[in-house]
């Protein structure tokens, strides 16, 4: 199981999210979503690499993925963004019961759930619980993968509420997570995840696959 860090940041550091942006984009990167789990029938998949950040209030995670034109058709939060150019993080409950889903095309466009696994006990987040995620998406920007001078990439901010995924920062150290790239109807169609999955054939909704994030 892999594990990650996020990185503390203080209230002076996050006046907007421009600036949350300019300082994940400085610092190291959490991890790779290079685990190409059906490599037989789906060999590659765009270079994503995830920042992870927090407050004592949010969780953020910063994706740039090298993708010089990201299909993004869904414009509309809890539209089936997986279809796009998709990148994703799962994040389990407290006692590792029930899971969030976080899924975003390019442009920012969500679609979350809780549920307990991929068909049972769905819940879609609600639109006051939607719009307290924060989004900030830039495409395309200068590519930094593996400090490579051409190309292009695009990249995108999300802030995740604590409250929204129930983690209590005074007393909680890490959580069991997930991090994806996916794109159903892209040109070439791909899966790949941070932590690697065991599984025949595609699948994201597999806790017992997760890795965990450190706080």
């Amino acid at each position: 199981m892999k594990t990650t860090q996020s990185i503390y940041l203080t209230s002076c550091q996050t006046n907007s999210l421009a600036r949350i942006d300019q300082l994940m984009s400085s610092i190291p990167a959490a991890g790779v979503i290079d685990s190409l789990n059906w490599q037989e029938q789906y060999p590659v998949a765009p270079a994503t690499m995830f920042t992870l950040a927090h407050t004592d209030e949010m969780l953020y995670v910063r994706f740039e993925v090298k993708d010089e034109v990201p299909l993004a058709t869904k414009t509309e939060d809890l539209e089936h963004v997986n279809e796009d150019a998709c990148v994703e993080i799962f994040i389990a409950n407290a006692d590792n019961t029930r899971y969030w889903n976080f899924e975003f095309n390019a442009a920012g466009v969500c679609n979350a759930s809780n549920r307990k696994s991929r068909k049972e006990d769905v819940i879609r987040l609600n639109a006051e619980q939607l719009q307290s995620i924060q989004r900030y998406a830039q495409s395309p920007i200068a590519n930094r993968l593996k400090g490579e001078a051409e190309g292009a990439s695009w990249s995108l901010l999300v802030g995740i509420p604590f409250s929204l995924i129930e983690f209590d920062s005074t007393r909680e150290h890490k959580r069991r997570a997930n991090l994806y790239k996916c794109g159903d109807n892209t040109l070439n169609k791909h899966y790949a995840s941070w932590n690697p999955i065991n599984a025949p054939a595609p699948a994201f909704h597999l806790p017992e696959f997760f890795g965990e994030i450190h706080f």
